[in-house]
């Protein structure tokens, strides 16, 4: 008797380890959608290029990445986006610059004839913790993009210096009674 309730023990004991894994949670950065009544219905003002966000390659997974003390990181396997976070933000980014500028983004698919802008973002540090704050430190570039032909590049440089103009008339006027403007570089 005492074998067969050894047996069924290890039996038992051995199914369970067969068990289903657990589901992880997924999340995803995309806000959800804003009321199609609120949407203007004239076409998109203008087309965006975003370049694939740029972060640290210990953010590049799809699991949530939180930062403990120190330099350690925590990887939470039950715990994921729905895809890897660049794609969640590259997606989350896109759908939001095209609805604040009535755009439409070229990956999406393009627009002819209307004002283009090639966009590089860079999350060069994303840190979350538990109970505390989300950190980031981000950086941007928005370009023109030059079209077909020389009248499409011509109106490239002709944006790009109308942009440049209106970076350093803000300096100018943020610098109050003619002391020294800040220096931004344009890259």
């Amino acid at each position: 008797m005492k074998t067969f309730v050894l047996a069924t023990a290890a039996l038992a004991a051995g199914l369970s380890g067969c068990a289903a894994p657990v589901a992880p949670d997924v999340y995803t950065l995309q806000a959800p959608p804003r009321d199609a009544a609120a949407a203007p219905s004239a076409g998109p003002a203008m087309v965006i290029d975003l370049a694939p966000v740029a972060l640290p390659e210990r953010l590049r997974r799809r699991q949530i990445v939180l930062r403990e003390d120190g330099a350690k990181v925590q990887m939470l396997e039950g715990q994921r986006w729905s895809a890897t976070l660049g794609d969640e933000l590259q997606d989350a980014l896109s759908s939001a610059l095209q609805g604040r500028l009535h755009a439409v983004d070229v990956a999406k698919g393009g627009v002819a004839g209307k004002p283009a802008y090639r966009i590089n973002v860079e999350f060069s540090r994303l840190d979350a913790r538990l109970g505390g704050p989300v950190e980031a430190t981000v950086a941007w570039s928005v370009k023109p993009s030059a079209g077909g032909s020389v009248a499409d590049v011509v109106a490239a440089h002709q944006g790009l210096v109308a942009l440049v103009a209106d970076a350093i008339a803000a300096s100018v006027r943020a610098v109050p009674g003619g002391g020294p403007a800040p220096y931004c570089a344009a890259g």
